[in-house]
């Protein structure tokens, strides 16, 4: 196989990759190894596919090779830090992400697992940290501001409202950004400032058994419980068998 077929077998592994085609993904990965088992990246890339498919003991050998073959690529250590994490190896998973923090500090999907690792153990002053200097080198990453918000409405911070906001912001069209901010003015008592984000969705056609049953609980938050019942009966429409609204509905 020529450099040229080689790099053509790349591409087209890595679209196959991002269309869930994973057998056709790693069918090419392996050709390419059969070529040249050193290619570092080969073994990388099939590692990612073996992590999506949850193959975690054929990822994590494929992802050490590459490892070995090329110790100063800062995203592969990133990644095995990744894949220790989904294996429940938090500390390794630690080691192996700050270890590309070495090669590349700038790193902005090493600092966002490092949150999610850290929010995982519990250890939220660092899940902050790790979270805030990932928005501060990626600021438009929505799942960076929603994690950070969910991680300051826990905390009871009101730093939350914004990075909510932010993340409806930046995805305006998907539901849970809304849905989250929605919930988070719930638990504050801001009922009216909840209908308005819920509504959107429903103006948006993004209405869901989640969105009408946060709808019911608002207008049951400003004593409107003939509107509530409404809402949860249409949470229930959608599906009978979600017990939340189902309780919620009884408890009016």
């Amino acid at each position: 196989m020529s450099k040229f077929l080689i790099k053509q077998a790349f591409a087209e592994a890595m679209d196959l990759h991002k269309q869930n085609r994973f057998d056709e993904a790693k069918e090419l990965y392996n050709k390419i190894l059969t070529v040249d088992d050193s290619e570092p990246n080969a073994h990388h890339l099939i590692s990612l596919v073996f992590m999506a498919e949850g193959d975690f003991e054929s990822a994590k050998n494929h992802i050490e090779k590459a490892i070995n073959k090329a110790p100063d690529q800062a995203v592969f250590h990133s990644n095995y830090g990744s894949l220790l994490h989904s294996m429940g190896e938090n500390q390794l998973a630690i080691n192996a992400i700050k270890k590309s923090l070495k090669i590349d500090k700038k790193l902005f999907q090493s600092h966002y697992s490092l949150g999610i690792i850290y929010t995982d153990m519990f250890n939220f002053e660092k899940a902050i940290n790790s979270y805030t200097t990932a928005i501060e080198l990626d600021s438009k990453s929505s799942a960076a501001h929603n994690n950070l918000a969910n991680l300051f409405s826990n905390m009871d911070n009101n730093e939350a409202e914004y990075h909510y906001k932010k993340t409806v912001e930046l995805v305006p069209n998907e539901i849970y950004p809304r849905l989250n901010i929605a919930n988070y003015y719930i638990k504050n008592g801001k009922f009216n400032e909840s209908i308005t984000f819920l509504n959107e969705l429903v103006d948006m056609g993004l209405e869901s058994k989640e969105v009408y049953n946060s709808l019911g609980v608002s207008y049951k938050g400003l004593e409107d419980d003939t509107t509530a019942k409404d809402m949860f009966n249409k949470s229930l429409a959608i599906d009978p068998d979600f017990l939340l609204a189902q309780k919620n509905l009884d408890s009016l």
